[in-house]
């Protein structure tokens, strides 16, 4: 009598993986580019602040690349220090040159180390989405986008990671492609203050990073506004003033103070753009600060 043996079945992996489920969001200015990312980690049941954003530069060869990543932190990681050693070996680290090593990276890390384990369709397949800002030494710049071992140019903006849907109806509402960096890093943070109020695993602090590339981009400025939502705040009440006009019921002073309100809140906004800007440098790094409690951010 022969006697078979049952075929091994493969062990479903039951381990905890380190999950950047956020939001990265990238802008492609008209004189250079902003990337920006929230700070909340999910680790199982629990969540922490990690750093999502990297910037590496070639310290003899003139370029910046600033990399936003989504999915799994293991795979973000090892992905953008590879990217950081390819482009480190280039003899002439062109934006061709550079996306090309982007495109050799991310084609590998999937062949040998996420393809190889689990299929494509797998749900539990680790994955990597990363949204790259890159200046070379000429002054080109571009914004590069990855979805599994794709990699493609954004014309104007990309964003990935599980905050992508809101933001990108947001982004079509509050931002258009031709603003300065300088303006377009407030903005971003305007973004985000809703994202991480409305959307789903999005939290923590904001990194956010802008990159003045041109000879003559624009300064960097501050925006000295009492509320700082300041962008939501004006939506606000001009969707309350709608709804005070449209009533009869209500007096016509309601719709007369929001008038004043809003023109009183553009008016502080356009009187910090329009003072002195006393030069910031090229790369402008801000954090701003989810909660002030237990945040080891601060110590930066």
């Amino acid at each position: 009598m022969v006697r078979t043996l049952p075929k091994p079945h493969p062990k479903s992996w039951s381990g905890q993986r380190q999950k950047n489920m956020t939001l990265v969001a990238g802008f492609k200015c008209r004189d250079g580019f902003v990337i920006a990312a929230d700070t909340e980690i999910t680790y199982g049941a629990v969540r922490f602040q990690g750093h999502k954003l990297a910037k590496y530069y070639g310290q003899s060869k003139s370029y910046d690349i600033i990399i936003g990543g989504a999915g799994d932190g293991v795979y973000i990681d090892a992905v953008c220090q590879k990217i950081r050693d390819a482009a480190a070996a280039l003899s002439q680290p062109t934006l061709t040159n550079i996306k090309d090593a982007v495109e050799g990276v991310i084609a590998a890390v999937h062949r040998d180390s996420i393809f190889k384990h689990w299929k494509p369709d797998d749900p539990d397949r680790p994955f990597v989405q990363l949204v790259c800002g890159i200046q070379d030494g000429q002054k080109d710049w571009a914004l590069l986008q990855t979805d599994r071992d794709a990699v493609a140019e954004a014309d104007e903006h990309a964003v990935a990671g599980s905050g992508s849907t809101l933001a990108e109806h947001l982004i079509e509402k509050m931002w258009v492609a031709g603003l300065s960096t300088a303006v377009t890093v407030h903005l971003a943070g305007q973004l985000f203050r809703e994202v991480k109020a409305k959307g789903s695993y999005v939290g923590g602090n904001t990194e956010i990073i802008g990159r003045r590339v041109t000879k003559d981009a624009e300064q960097f400025f501050d925006v000295a506004e009492e509320d700082y939502r300041f962008l939501w705040g004006i939506d606000e009440l001009m969707l309350s003033g709608v709804r005070v006009a449209l009533d009869y019921t209500k007096s016509p002073q309601l719709v007369l103070a929001r008038i004043a309100d809003i023109t009183a809140r553009l008016n502080r906004i356009r009187e910090s753009s329009d003072k002195p800007r006393p030069p910031k440098g090229d790369t402008l790094r801000r954090t701003e600060f989810g909660s002030e409690y237990g945040d080891w951010f601060k110590d930066y």
